[in-house]
Order: C-alpha cells, then sequence, then structure tokens
C-alpha cells in the first residue's frame, strides 16, 4: 500500500527533475536565446522550485505559473521548439503532482 503511494509520487517528481535537469543542460549548451526568453525560462524554473518546495497544499496563484508556463511555451514553440518541449514536460509533471 505504502509502495504504491510512494511510486505514485516518485514518478511525477522524478519526471520534473529530469525535465529541469534537460532544460539547464539545453540553457547551458550554449544556445542560441534571446536574453529575455532566457530569463523568463530562468524565472519559470525558479518559480517550479518553489513551487515544489511547498508542495500541492498550498499552492499560491494556483494558475499563475501554469498560465505563464503556457504562454512561454507559445512564446517558444517557433523559435525554440527544443525549449518549448521541455517546459511541457515540466507543465505535465507539475499536472500530475496537482501544483
Amino acid at each position: 500500500m505504502g509502495n504504491g503511494t510512494r511510486h505514485y509520487w516518485d514518478m511525477p517528481r522524478q519526471q520534473l527533475r529530469d525535465a529541469l535537469q534537460a532544460l539547464h543542460a539545453e540553457l547551458e549548451s550554449g544556445a542560441e536565446i534571446a536574453a529575455d526568453d532566457r530569463e523568463a525560462l530562468l524565472q519559470a524554473v525558479g518559480e517550479i522550485q518553489q513551487a515544489l518546495s511547498r508542495g500541492e497544499a498550498e499552492p499560491p496563484e494556483e494558475g499563475s505559473l501554469s498560465q505563464r508556463m503556457s504562454a512561454l511555451i507559445e512564446d517558444l514553440e517557433t523559435s525554440h521548439p527544443r525549449f518549448a518541449e521541455t517546459l511541457r514536460n515540466l507543465s505535465e509533471a507539475l499536472s500530475n503532482l496537482g501544483i
């Protein structure tokens, strides 16, 4: 019983860790990206990390992180599809955690 619960929580959290690592790797790979897009990505990573540290119990401004991520994904879709895909993975993992 406890093992099933652990698996349920570990999987989305592992997805988030993997996606955050992929995003960091992309940002550090020297990919050409505008300074404001890079700043927006770094801000999103910070917000995701804060949301994870809070957990699902108290998600302040519940829709705002999701809305900002959706807007950022849309902005990056054509110019940086790899970043957009990574953000989609992050967004899905957050949703799976109820954040």
